[in-house]
């Protein structure tokens, strides 16, 4: 039993761990930007959509962020002012647009999101099948926890 405990607070400990360098790596992502962390997460999944050549509209970037559509212009035309984003229409629906990270984005924010990404498919890379089994239910288990917890405050 003993065994399992250490086991458990060593996988809480470095979850604490990989928490705190993800928050140092958004401060810094923020100050070299002068971004909100909405702003952030938004650049984020435009970079990451882009590097999987997914098209990102606004109303997905809303779905992505939790907020309402008229939060999610005044974001974007924060972030368009800033040149951080540009906004296109979409190649095959011209009634609605597509939002795009701007050359300034990529090199503030996307630089350590393109490193961060490539670290990860390496470190995955790396690992068995079983093991990258094991992390993939680990997360989801995870990710189901915190999404249980959430549901709990305020309520």
């Amino acid at each position: 039993m003993s065994v399992q405990i250490d086991a458990a607070t060593e996988i809480i400990d470095a979850l604490r761990q990989y928490q705190e360098a993800d928050s140092a790596m958004h401060a810094r992502a923020r100050q070299a930007s002068s971004m909100s962390d909405n702003e952030i997460r938004i650049i984020q999944f435009l970079l990451t959509a882009a590097g999987n050549n997914h098209t990102v509209t606004p109303t997905a970037l809303s779905k992505h962020l939790g907020v309402t559509s008229a939060s999610m212009t005044a974001l974007l035309d924060r972030l368009e002012r800033a040149g951080a984003i540009e906004r296109v229409r979409h190649p095959s629906d011209r009634r609605s647009l597509v939002i795009t990270a701007a050359p300034f984005a990529e090199q503030t924010v996307g630089a350590p999101v393109v490193a961060f990404q490539q670290a990860t498919q390496e470190i995955a890379a790396d690992l068995t099948e079983d093991e990258q089994a094991a992390v993939v239910r680990f997360l989801r288990r995870l990710t189901s926890a915190v999404d249980q917890a959430s549901r709990t405050v305020g309520g």
